[in-house]
């Protein structure tokens, strides 16, 4: 495994690969950059058909980015499977996928919404799959899947074996999901290198700008990479413009790109190409570029789950990582949710450390937006137009 990164089995793979190699479904749930792709690779190369043949394995994975890597993983385990893996992912040609479905295959890698388009062409798709894994399954679930999944589930044979994975597991995204009862296995091993997080108590958001510089300054000395998470499509826009013009090497990563430019983005920043990478959620989970030394919560995530799915994108393989996190005025409802899960006492940056009062400052920005918002509410029902 050392040429994927691993010169040992990691904690989950220990746990997890005896039970999984002997065909037993479970559900794993395990810190970031531990080894989790692996830990489900293994059982599915340990059973591919070596001529080739066979329709048995279907991965489900919540992004087209974590799809390719598990495709690019499995190939550098066993450069034979290439062949026989089919991506079935949004953003690609449908017509050469169904094209390659018809063929002979092994392994389909696939998001849900093109997976259920496919299905809707061909029910039988699915009929010898006998090795199922929900990669993110709570992510699956998160971002409006379940519908999908649901309807994939119901095209999966009951006699299957079935794994799960994720690094924050979710007991309502589980109980949606039609999978029966499944063995579980907590992994709380610590990360596999070490995480310096710092949170910023912000006055003002336009102090973001100038913290992220020089944040991305010290970090190019260093000679590592950065990922930036921003709330949404237009700031992720925005701020790689921003950045370009000030001269760093970056390029942004979101669900409204094309294909092409997602693939291409992607594959820079893995490459070393780009320096930084600003990107929505899209970038949270599942991927492994172990070049990232500094992730940057530009905004912050909605809670203490997603947070932990973000910082977990450095800090991997033994390299060491930082984690900066910049909480503005309107912030107050995620830097509360993440609060309460956190565990002790928040890591705060000296500079930036009035948490009480930033509390009471933020609590007062959101209360008058809901007021307003409230008041809006009212003028449309009076109007008749609510």
């Amino acid at each position: 495994m050392g040429r994927l990164g691993f010169d040992k089995p990691t904690p989950v793979q220990i746990e997890c690969l005896p039970p999984a190699l002997t065909g037993e479904s479970i559900m794993a749930v395990a810190p970031t950059g531990t080894g989790k792709t692996l830990a489900y690779l293994l059982p599915l190369w340990n059973r591919l058909p070596r001529d080739g043949a066979g329709h048995g394995n279907l991965i489900l994975v919540p992004a087209r980015e974590l799809g390719y890597q598990v495709s690019q993983m499995l190939q550098a385990l066993d450069a034979r499977a290439r062949e026989g893996i089919v991506l079935c992912l949004g953003g690609h040609d449908v017509d050469s996928q169904r094209k390659r479905l018809a063929g002979p295959w092994h392994t389909v890698i696939a998001t849900p919404g093109r997976l259920v388009d496919n299905l809707e062409q061909d029910p039988g798709l699915l009929r010898s799959i006998r090795f199922l894994v929900l990669d993110e399954f709570d992510r699956l679930i998160d971002m409006g899947f379940e519908e999908q999944v649901g309807k994939i589930l119901a095209k999966v044979p009951k006699k299957r074996q079935t794994l799960l994975f994720s690094a924050t597991g979710a007991e309502d995204a589980l109980g949606r999901l039609p999978l029966g009862e499944l063995a579980r296995h907590q992994v709380k091993a610590g990360k596999s290198a070490p995480l310096t997080e710092l949170f910023h108590c912000l006055k003002s958001n336009r102090t973001k700008n100038d913290i992220l510089l020089a944040a991305l300054a010290d970090e190019k000395k260093a000679g590592g990479q950065a990922l930036v998470f921003v709330a949404n499509r237009e700031k992720a826009n925005h701020l790689n413009g921003l950045l370009r013009l000030r001269g760093v090497t970056s390029g942004a990563l979101h669900g409204d790109r094309l294909q092409s430019e997602r693939a291409q983005v992607f594959q820079a920043f893995k490459d070393g190409s780009l320096r930084v990478l600003v990107a929505t959620d899209l970038a949270a989970r599942g991927l492994d570029i172990p070049e990232v030394d500094l992730v940057v919560n530009f905004d912050l995530p909605r809670n203490y789950r997603e947070y932990v799915h973000r910082s977990g994108r450095t800090a991997r393989r033994k390299r060491p990582g930082r984690c900066l996190s910049f909480a503005g005025p309107d912030d107050y409802l995620p830097l509360r949710n993440i609060l309460k899960e956190y565990g002790g006492e928040l890591p705060l940056h000296p500079d930036y450390a009035h948490l009480d009062i930033w509390l009471k400052n933020a609590k007062r920005v959101h209360d008058a937006k809901v007021r307003a918002e409230k008041r809006l509410e009212f003028i449309r029902k009076e109007q008749g137009l609510a």
